[in-house]
């Protein structure tokens, strides 16, 4: 193949990155997730490297990842990919979104956090507001 070949290929993101953004992002490890599809890490990761993934493994992937399988072969680098297409305009891959995935699923611990914090303290003043009024 002759360089000038070579620059009209596509360039798509690596596959097991695009995969390790969402199992981050969803608080889940990769170990797990071949576990889930019953195959070893090395496996996974010559089918990847390879592009040799089957199809029935990618659509395990999706559903374990909780994502549409279209996404697997979306190229994000195609021109006119920033025009909407209703459901298919959804970049789960960018950056941005997954970074704001992710905080925002810090926020909601966050909050649940803080809450279980304030159901606490109103036991605890209820505790101390019948204490005195025994007292009295």
């Amino acid at each position: 193949m002759t360089e000038q070949d070579n620059t009209s290929v596509p360039t798509h993101p690596d596959l097991k990155k695009r995969i390790e953004a969402i199992l981050k992002m969803r608080d889940y490890t990769y170990t797990a997730l071949v576990d889930h599809l019953g195959t070893t890490e090395r496996e996974l990761d010559r089918a990847l490297a390879q592009s040799t993934i089957e199809i029935r493994t990618l659509e395990k992937i999706s559903k374990a990842l909780r994502i549409p399988l279209y996404s697997f072969f979306r190229n994000t680098d195609e021109p006119g990919d920033d025009q909407p297409h209703n459901y298919y305009n959804v970049n789960i891959w960018a950056p941005e979104e997954i970074q704001l995935r992710t905080e925002n699923e810090n926020l909601r611990q966050e909050v649940d956090r803080l809450r279980l914090e304030v159901a606490k303290k109103e036991i605890l003043i209820q505790g101390l507001e019948e204490q005195l009024k025994a007292k009295t």
